[in-house]
């Protein structure tokens, strides 16, 4: 059932990293063109045929920051407006909205054959002295080393899973993923929609900038956030009767990051109503520390109806 793509999780360890579906490096790879525009890759195949959501996000957010002289990123919102199709290249186009001492504002466009598919709003901001609290607690998991990789959990109990689990989670993953009790969302149908997993992508770990590991993080921040609505009402969550779209993302950066280390992403869904879901995280490091937080809608629809 589980073909050779997966060849690399065959041979898993426990303590070895597990394969991710691209380096870091190649995710960020964008080319300045003309000033104000640049090019990039749509990236790898997977089981939606469309590029991922994540990957758009982290080249905008990467092309705007070469607009931008030191300053970090400090908040994203992005919308969704039409799929992209992977072969054809991705040309970003970035307007400055507001250059000043403190705060720098870029909008970024993506289009693919001169039709637009995404547009980007992002902020940077100068670090400056002032009031500080972190009022948001990392909840009680087991460290990152006991807990399962996604791809071993998904091997361990394939003949217990929806084919739909087995054919996208036990391959490369865009990160990779060690989710907390993923039985409950894989087996079962629990009545609270929220989940959380560890993630990092260990080819970061050459990334010098963090404002790179700013663009990562919100690359990893689109996987699995959108899906956390769907959990009340369809088993599996990406299973072929569900259709789950993300319209917009948003993200909010409270902390630096490194992305070749450990974070912990735990999602929630307060709302699911009219074929929206809306689902927000909190992302956290080893030590609790909140370092960004999330939110997204997506399109939420039961196929067949």
């Amino acid at each position: 059932m589980i073909d050779a793509s997966t060849s690399a999780v065959a041979s898993f360890r426990p303590g070895q990293d597990m394969p991710a579906r691209e380096s870091a490096a190649d995710i960020l790879g964008i080319n300045e063109v003309a000033p104000g525009r640049f090019v990039a890759a749509a990236g790898a195949k997977n089981h939606l045929g469309t590029v991922f959501g994540g990957r758009l996000i982290a080249q905008a957010l990467h092309a705007a920051l070469r607009t931008v002289a030191e300053l970090p990123l400090t908040s994203v919102h992005a919308y969704f407006l039409a799929p992209g199709a992977i072969g054809m290249p991705l040309d970003y186009r970035v307007e400055t909205l507001r250059d000043s001492r403190r705060f720098a504002n870029r909008q970024v466009v993506a289009s693919q054959d001169g039709r637009t598919i995404f547009l980007l709003m992002c902020q940077f901001h100068g670090p400056e002295g002032g009031f500080a609290h972190q009022y948001a607690s990392m909840p009680p998991v087991p460290p990152p080393e006991d807990v399962m990789p996604l791809q071993q959990f998904v091997r361990t109990h394939e003949t217990m899973l929806d084919l739909s689990a087995i054919t996208n989670f036990s391959g490369a993953t865009p990160i990779e993923m060690r989710p907390i009790a993923p039985e409950t969302y894989f087996m079962e149908r629990p009545r609270h929609p929220e989940r959380s997993f560890w993630f990092r992508l260990g080819s970061a770990a050459d990334i010098a900038d963090p404002r790179l590991h700013q663009c990562l993080a919100a690359f990893a921040s689109d996987y699995w956030l959108a899906g956390c609505s769907a959990i009340p009402h369809a088993l599996p969550t990406n299973g072929r009767e569900l259709l789950i779209s993300s319209l917009d993302h948003a993200m909010w950066f409270h902390a630096p990051v490194r992305c070749d280390e450990w974070l912990l992403h735990h999602t929630h869904s307060p709302s699911a109503s009219g074929g929206l879901g809306f689902s927000t995280g909190r992302i956290f490091d080893r030590q609790g520390r909140l370092i960004a937080s999330t939110a997204q809608e997506c399109l939420l629809r039961k196929l067949g109806n």
